[in-house]
């Protein structure tokens, strides 16, 4: 981590130890909105802290909000909000922060932690997102975009901020949940990052509509007692449901991210194999039998078709595997891979809402290069950690 980062957030740290004296009572879970609207949401923000003060705060939760917001005419606000039925309390005077720098991430995850001990952690990073890739995009990159600075969080930042939180903070424990009301970024990179540092993730592999989560029904449940992680990320996929129900376009994924090693295991496999083909004396029939494989039309994909799902793309790559020219032996094992990778989705995939037009996708996405590797994705962890995705692309490519 960059030492001028890590130099704030100790000074930080010390700052709120000393002054933060008041007892505070623990509740079971702390739910954190890390809300960036310093850009074109910023109504939807305002939307959405209203939808959240239908429930507010429990005997069982603490509902609090890091809101950064940019209204038009106005300055650029950063407040700490806490949330009750039908009552926003801003917490301390109003700041001006940028929400794409990762110190401020630090600053709002050590509020929460510190301010509102619990025995469960949920955040909530709301905004325009891009997946793993980081961009230039209409609407942002990475993910918590800044229109005032052009900041953003990196898959990197997410990965840097929570992990020191975690060790300095929860004494090493990971946060139980952490969920992306923003586009594009259930995919099988963020997945492995978030990994290192929480229990589950909920994200979508598509869009996110405007009106985003649905807040009064997933903290609905909250009223009368509390619920185990599990159980709450399942809630908020089911509140997803209910509010897109009959609508388009729409996929939201609660992902266990202790079991998304096996994936990662098996996919470098897949790739291991796909990249031996390709380098071989059918690298041009192994190239079109993949072009096939993540055709549009065959392959649900996101965001333009950067984006594949994963268990489309193993299941097309099962029927078409005689294709690939493998011998009987590398043949039966590649299937088996497959069939592997494809079993594992039950596992991986707690809960799932889904529209009819998207009732086949597994749940996560991956980047897929179809002409050139997207210069950022070579700086992902994900990259870093797991070469052989990124040597396949780029014989693919080639």
């Amino acid at each position: 981590m960059k030492k001028r980062v890590l130099h704030y957030m100790l000074f930080i740290y010390f700052f709120t130890v000393f002054c933060n004296t008041q007892a505070i009572e623990k509740k079971p879970w702390t739910f954190l909105t890390y809300m960036a609207a310093a850009n074109d949401l910023n109504t939807y923000a305002l939307s959405d802290l209203q939808e959240m003060m239908k429930v507010g705060s429990t005997p069982f939760m603490n509902v609090i909000v890091y809101l950064t917001i940019h209204e038009e005419g106005k300055p650029r606000q950063t407040k700490k909000l806490y949330v009750e039925k039908d009552k926003l309390t801003q917490i301390g005077p109003v700041l001006d922060r940028d929400s794409g720098d990762a110190a401020v991430l630090a600053e709002a995850l050590q509020w929460a932690c510190l301010d509102y001990p619990s025995d469960y952690i949920a955040v909530d990073l709301w905004d325009h997102g891009s997946g793993p890739l980081n961009r230039s995009y209409t609407r942002g990159k990475g993910i918590c975009y800044d229109f005032d600075t052009g900041h953003y969080l990196t898959d990197r930042d997410c990965l840097n901020v929570f992990s020191w939180v975690s060790k300095t903070f929860r004494g090493g424990k990971k946060f139980d949940i952490v969920a992306c009301d923003a586009c594009l970024m259930a995919s099988l990179e963020m997945a492995y990052t978030f990994s290192s540092f929480a229990d589950y993730f909920v994200a979508s592999e598509e869009v996110i509509p405007g009106d985003g989560f649905q807040y009064a029904y997933l903290l609905n449940q909250f009223k009368k007692q509390s619920i185990d992680p599990l159980s709450f990320v399942k809630q908020i996929v089911s509140a997803y449901q209910q509010e897109y129900a009959g609508q388009t376009g729409y996929t939201l994924s609660a992902i266990d991210l202790n079991t998304v090693n096996l994936l990662t295991d098996n996919i470098n496999a897949v790739a291991q194999v796909l990249l031996s083909q390709l380098k071989g004396k059918y690298a041009t029939a192994t190239k079109d039998v993949i072009k096939q494989c993540v055709n549009q039309k065959a392959c649900a994909s996101f965001d333009r078709g950067v984006y594949i799902d994963v268990m489309q793309f193993y299941n097309n790559l099962f029927k078409n595997s005689m294709r690939l020219n493998l011998s009987q032996a590398v043949s039966k094992q590649f299937k088996q891979l497959l069939s592997d990778g494809m079993a594992l989705f039950s596992k991986i995939i707690i809960s799932q809402a889904v529209s009819v037009d998207y009732k086949r996708v597994g749940g996560i996405s991956i980047y897929f290069a179809r002409s050139t590797v997207e210069p950022s994705y070579y700086g992902l962890y994900w990259t870093e950690k797991n070469p052989t995705w990124l040597n396949f692309l780029e014989s693919f490519t080639a």
